[in-house]
């Protein structure tokens, strides 16, 4: 994400939005920041907002969207101009308000060897996963936040036949 496509509500955070290692970055309602590079959590302790700071820039922002963030209306999702995704909740939601989540988007692209080198996929299980899907077979990928199903279905998706391969 450039910094020109940052909503300023966002600066404070700008550091962890640039940063092309870290997947995601987690604000908590007690004012604790947080950050998941390569699975790991890490506090992010140089991280500031006032809760009234942010909520207030949360409304805003929603509002340029269109959106309203309000005690009527207290969960926001939306897309940032690189298409990384923030959820917010507000109060009756969480109290204190607010919390904020921004799974960033990953503009590299991966491929059937990376996850085999992490050891998490076999490469014969990765064979036969992309012959099922050459074959036009359905896959169904499940699991929880960031355990790389997104991931594992952009590398299956190398392996769709082409029109002209049909």
């Amino acid at each position: 994400m450039g910094l020109d496509l940052i909503p300023p509500l966002l600066c404070p955070i700008e550091s962890l939005l640039l940063d092309e290692d870290i997947s995601e970055i987690m604000g908590n309602p007690d004012s604790s920041w947080w950050f998941e590079r390569g699975g790991i959590l890490h506090s992010a302790a140089d991280v500031s907002f006032s809760s009234e700071g942010l909520r207030t820039g949360l409304e805003v922002f929603a509002n340029k969207l269109g959106k309203k963030l309000d005690e009527d209306n207290p969960v926001l999702n939306a897309q940032l101009p690189d298409g990384s995704r923030l959820a917010a909740v507000i109060r009756p939601v969480v109290r204190p308000d607010p919390a904020m989540v921004i799974r960033k988007f990953c503009s590299r692209r991966f491929t059937t060897q990376d996850p085999i080198e992490r050891v998490r996929l076999t490469t014969e299980l990765a064979n036969h996963l992309a012959h099922r899907i050459a074959d036009g077979k359905t896959i169904l990928s499940s699991g929880g936040t960031g355990t790389g199903k997104t991931t594992l279905l952009n590398i299956l998706a190398q392996a769709i036949p082409s029109p002209n391969e049909l």
